[in-house]
Order: C-alpha cells, then sequence, then structure tokens
C-alpha cells in the first residue's frame, strides 16, 4: 500500500546558504551543562547580544547536519553531529530568561488578510486562498515553536521559530491543494512544552489572480 504524501512539506533546505554569524569554540560551561547543573551563558556566545537573537541564529541552524552549510557546531549542544530539538533544549535552559515562569499557553491562527471569505467550506483551522499563507500566534516570550507534520519530535523537522519579547511568532508554509495539518510544538526554558494542529484548507486556487491570456 502506497503511503500518502504529507500535504505540508516544510521546505527546510530552502534555508540552505544563509549567512551564519562566525563560529566560535563551544563553551565548556555548556559541555557541562546538565538539568541538574545549569550554567547562565552569554548570548554573545551565539552570535547575538540578547537572549531571542541567540534562539533566532538557532533556528537558522536547525535540523542541520556536520559538513552541511548550515551546521554550525555552536549549536551543537549536545555533540552528535546534528542541530535538533535536543540541542534547542539545551539552548533555552543555558540562556538568561526573557520573562519569568508562567503557564504555557498558545494561540494560533491565520492572518485576516490569508483568511478566505464567502460560502466556503468549514474547516477548523481556516481557508485560504494563498498557497503560502502567513501564520501567526502568541505564547510565552523567549520560547522556541517547532513545525511539521506531526506531533512527535521526530516529525517536526519543519522550520523552527521564537516567540519574541511579547510572545509573538510566525510561520509561512507552502500548501498543497485541500486540507494541509500544521503542526507546531511550542517549548519553554522551564521545561514546559504544549503541542497544537491547526490544519489549512488551501483552495487551490486565487479569486483575485490576474487571469491569463
Amino acid at each position: 500500500m502506497r503511503s500518502r504524501k504529507p500535504s505540508y512539506a516544510p521546505r527546510v533546505e530552502s534555508l540552505e546558504g544563509r549567512r551564519l554569524f562566525r563560529v566560535g569554540a563551544v563553551s565548556p560551561a555548556i559541555a557541562r551543562a546538565t538539568p541538574a547543573r545549569i550554567a547562565t551563558i552569554p548570548p554573545e556566545t551565539f552570535g547575538a547580544h540578547d537572549t531571542v537573537g541567540a534562539l533566532r541564529n538557532f533556528t537558522d541552524a536547525y535540523v542541520s547536519f556536520a559538513g552541511g552549510p548550515r551546521f554550525n557546531p555552536v549549536f551543537d549542544l549536545d555533540h552528535n553531529g546534528m542541530i535538533g530539538q535536543g540541542d534547542g533544549r539545551i539552548l533555552l535552559r543555558v540562556l538568561p530568561a526573557v520573562a519569568p515562569p508562567r503557564p504555557l499557553n498558545l494561540r494560533i491562527n491565520l492572518i485576516p488578510q490569508d483568511q478566505a471569505r464567502g460560502s466556503l467550506p468549514a474547516n477548523s483551522g481556516g481557508v485560504t486562498f494563498n498557497p503560502q499563507p502567513t501564520v501567526v500566534g502568541r505564547t510565552v516570550p523567549g520560547a522556541l515553536i517547532f513545525s511539521g507534520t506531526g506531533e512527535t519530535d521526530w516529525k517536526l523537522r519543519g522550520p523552527a521559530a521564537v516567540s519574541d519579547e511579547r510572545g509573538f511568532f510566525t510561520f509561512t508554509p507552502t500548501l498543497d491543494a485541500g486540507i494541509n495539518q500544521f503542526d507546531v510544538q511550542v517549548v519553554d526554558r522551564y521545561g514546559h512544552q504544549l503541542p497544537r494542529s491547526l490544519p489549512i484548507r488551501w483552495l487551490g486556487f486565487n479569486p483575485d489572480a490576474p487571469a491569463r491570456s
């Protein structure tokens, strides 16, 4: 039986070739960091002057492997040759906090400009004419948000985002015609995580697009 092609295909490789900050040596304090003994590392270690900036630099290297153009050993904090969710969770713990502990919450939806209007099929996550709509969300400040298709860690290999100092973040997924399952998981520096699904229906055309001659 043939497996069904996922309707949401994160453009991970589109990040290849982005210019990254200069690679530096991994701090010995990071190498020693464990859940029982966490050191506070200056954001400058990761090429930024603030925690949110350092986390954004991490997302540029997320899901990359040693030898690849996006791989940056500064962010391979578990030293396994891959930059993944485990490294992000360590990074959240060692960087200075953006906000004090609070209950983890999440709101996520299409921006109003990308929500189709009129008599349309019902869909819990929204209906759009845009094949690359903007998804906006809000959660606790300074969190990492992983995306993909599926709620397990190994399936969330799409682009990652960071919530800013007010908790806002955005994604721009590329859709196939029909319902696209867009899944995210928020992780904060205090060990909390929260998954959420946003099924987006793309109608496969744009009524406002110019007619072809």
